[in-house]
This record gives structure tokens, C-alpha cells and sequence, in this order.
């Protein structure tokens, strides 16, 4: 009888161990892969601010900027941050070739997740 009591502790004791594992593996990547909301919400702000800049050099030019450096220093300071920083995940300003279409866009969740607002359109899209 106690070889099967000493069997039994050491296999609860084992599934105790896995169990713990799994839960603190699990907690441990939340906190590395939970999306930084602070980050996202000053994003979502700044891309607010681009698009009043936007609207605002519209509004004295009769068209939508070229680029988005074509608003500083009349109508911004300087360019707000994303959420990320660098030339692939900071904000995006797309024209195409015709100048009709104005899409502005930035990374939200890395590698992808994009927010993105069509000027033309007045509407916001999620890409990916």
C-alpha cells in the first residue's frame, strides 16, 4: 500500500510541477506579447493630429499633402511619433500615382496589424 501512496505523491507532485510550468509560461508570454495599449492609444492621437494637418493644408492648398513633411513647419512642429519608432513602423503616407488616392497608416501590432485611414474615403480600415 505505501508503494502505490509514494507512486500516487510523485505523480501529483508532477502534475502539480507541469501545471505550474504551463501557467507561468503562459503568463510569461502575456506580458511579452500583450499589446501595448498606452502605445496605441498616443498612436491613434498622433494619427488623429496628422489628419488635421492633413485637413488643414487641404483646406489653404486645394489638395491633400504630398508628403507628410510637407506639413511641418506650417502646420506642425515636427512629425508625431507611431507607436514604434524606425522606417518601417512609423506612420505611412501613401499617394498613388495620381494623387487620388491619400492613405495614411502605421503599425500597431508587430509584424502586422495595421490601422490605416483613406483621406478620399473618410474612413479608417485594419490591414491584416
Amino acid at each position: 500500500m505505501s508503494t502505490k501512496k509514494g507512486a500516487l505523491h510523485r505523480l501529483l507532485g508532477g502534475a502539480s510541477q507541469a501545471l505550474g510550468n504551463l501557467v507561468g509560461g503562459a503568463l510569461t508570454l502575456a506580458l511579452v506579447l500583450r499589446p501595448n495599449r498606452a502605445g496605441s492609444e498616443r498612436a491613434r492621437k498622433n494619427a488623429d493630429v496628422l489628419i488635421a494637418a492633413c485637413r488643414a493644408f487641404q483646406a489653404k492648398h486645394g489638395r491633400l499633402p504630398d508628403t507628410l513633411e510637407q506639413l511641418v513647419p506650417d502646420f506642425l512642429p515636427d512629425l508625431p511619433p507611431a507607436k514604434f519608432a524606425g522606417p518601417h513602423f512609423g506612420f505611412t503616407y501613401d499617394v498613388d500615382a495620381e494623387a487620388t488616392r491619400h492613405v495614411l497608416g502605421w503599425t500597431d501590432v508587430m509584424p502586422f496589424g495595421r490601422p490605416y485611414y483613406v483621406f478620399e474615403e473618410d474612413r479608417w480600415g485594419y490591414l491584416d
